[in-house]
């Protein structure tokens, strides 16, 4: 087994959150299309992926 796990839920929660707040930056610049909208757009998508990819990969191991 991989020695890549986390074990508090906070980890989980707080990864959570940085998720969506990233997701909601990527709408708001994507909508206003502001000065360099699109570097704004790629840097909260790959925030976005590597939480989601953390979440879904990386797995939760109580009391470990």
């Amino acid at each position: 087994m991989s020695d890549l796990y986390f074990s508090s839920p906070f980890v989980g929660i707080a990864i959570l959150v940085i998720f969506g707040l990233a997701g909601r930056t990527f709408r708001k610049n994507w909508k206003e299309k502001g000065d360099k909208w699109q570097l704004k757009c790629w840097f909260s998508a790959l925030v976005v992926t590597a939480c989601f990819a953390f979440l879904a990969f990386v797995p939760y191991v109580p009391n470990a």
